[in-house]
C-alpha cells in the first residue's frame, strides 16, 4: 500500500509546475575521439577538458578515469549554478544523441544527458516512474507486459516502490523557495513544506546500502541460492548511476566496458557504489545499465556497452536525466 503522505502522482495540488531549478557544474575533464564517439581511455593520456562556448563561470566538463576493467566517466554538479538537472521521457525509444531530446520549451539539444530508467524494448513502454513538471508522464502500472507477467506478479509491490531521483521545491524561513534533491523509495513521504517537481525511477539503491533484494532485483531460495538476477548485480557490465552529496551536489556517472575485454569487463553495482562514495556521495542509485548505458556531452556521444567483437553498442532508451542551463 502506498504511503498516504506521498501523493505527487495523484494530487495535483501538491505539485507546482516550476522551471527555475538551478545547479552548478564542477570543472572536470574528458578526452574524446575525433568522430564524436568516446572510447575508454588507456590511462596514458591526460584527460582533456571540453568547455562549451556558452558555458557559465565554472564550465561544464566531464572526468574520465581508466581502470583495468573499463573506463569511468563522472560529473559532479555543485549545488549553486546556472544549470538544472531534470528527467525527460520520450514517446518513442531514442538514443542519447537523438534530436528528440530537447531542452524543454526550445529546439536546443541538452548540453549533457545520461540514460535514465528501465523500459520494455518490446512495447517501448517504461517500467519506471517518471514525473515531469507536475505531471506523471511514465507509469509502469499501466505497462501490460509488466503487470501481466506471471513471473513478475509476486515482485510488483517491490518494483513499484523502487528508488527514484527526486527534485523538490521547498519553502524556507522567510517564504523563499529552494530546490532540493533526494534519492528515496517511490513510496517515501514528501518532506514538510516541499513539493515534488520532477522524479525519475530506476534502482536499485546503491548508497547508503544496496537495495537489490528489497527492490525485487534479486531473490534467493530457502537454501540461499540466487534464483533471480535480471540485471546481473554482481557481474561486470556497463553501468549508469546518479548520486548526491551532503552539500546537495549531484554526481552523474557511467562505467564503460573495455573493447579489449568484451566478455569480462565493466563494473559491478558494488564497484559503482564504492566509486560514488569515493567521490563524496552519501546517497546513490543505479540507472538502467548494460546496452542502455550511454551519455551525451556537448554533442559528443559516449557509449558504455560493447558486443562480443568489442564494438560499442548504441541502444535507444526511454528516459534520460539531462543537465541544462536555466
Amino acid at each position: 500500500m502506498r504511503n498516504p503522505k506521498f501523493r505527487p502522482l495523484q494530487n495535483p495540488l501538491r505539485i507546482m509546475m516550476l522551471s527555475f531549478l538551478t545547479l552548478p557544474l564542477l570543472t572536470l575533464g574528458l578526452a574524446l575521439s575525433p568522430n564524436g564517439i568516446a572510447a575508454p581511455g588507456n590511462g596514458k593520456a591526460t584527460p582533456e577538458a571540453i568547455t562549451p562556448n556558452n558555458a557559465k563561470p565554472g564550465g561544464l566538463q566531464l572526468e574520465q578515469k581508466a581502470f583495468p576493467q573499463g573506463t569511468l566517466y563522472s560529473m559532479k554538479i555543485p549545488a549553486k549554478s546556472g544549470y538544472k538537472v531534470i528527467p525527460s521521457l520520450s514517446k518513442t525509444l531514442a538514443s542519447v544523441d537523438s534530436q528528440l531530446w530537447k531542452v524543454p520549451g526550445t529546439s536546443d539539444k541538452p548540453l549533457f544527458l545520461i540514460n535514465g530508467g528501465f523500459f520494455d524494448p518490446n512495447n517501448s513502454l517504461t517500467t519506471s516512474f517518471v514525473f515531469e513538471n507536475g505531471v506523471l508522464t511514465g507509469d509502469p502500472r499501466i505497462n501490460p507486459q509488466l503487470v501481466n507477467n506471471p513471473k513478475l506478479v509476486p515482485y510488483l509491490p517491490k518494483i513499484f516502490n523502487r528508488t527514484e531521483f527526486r527534485v523538490y521545491l521547498c519553502q524556507k524561513n522567510g517564504g523563499q523557495f529552494q530546490t532540493q534533491y533526494d534519492i528515496v523509495a517511490h513510496n517515501a513521504p514528501i518532506p514538510g513544506k516541499c513539493l515534488v517537481q520532477q522524479s525519475l525511477g530506476a534502482g536499485p539503491l546503491l548508497l547508503p546500502t544496496l537495495g537489490d533484494k528489497t527492490e525485487g532485483f534479486v531473490d534467493y531460495n530457502p537454501a540461499g541460492k540466487l534464483t533471480r538476477d535480471p540485471i546481473g548485480v554482481c557481474s561486470r557490465n556497463a553501468r549508469s548511476a546518479v548520486g548526491l552529496t551532503t552539500a546537495g551536489d549531484v554526481i552523474l556517472m557511467m562505467g564503460a566496458q573495455s573493447p579489449a575485454k568484451p566478455n569480462n569487463s565493466g563494473f559491478t553495482l558494488a564497484d559503482i557504489a564504492g566509486l560514488m562514495k569515493a567521490r563524496g556521495a552519501v546517497k546513490a542509485m543505479a540507472l538502467d545499465g548494460g546496452s542502455s548505458s550511454s551519455l551525451l556531452f556537448n554533442g559528443k556521444t559516449i557509449l558504455g556497452k560493447v558486443n562480443k567483437d568489442g564494438n560499442f553498442v548504441k541502444r535507444p532508451v526511454k528516459s534520460v536525466l539531462m543537465a541544462i542551463p536555466r
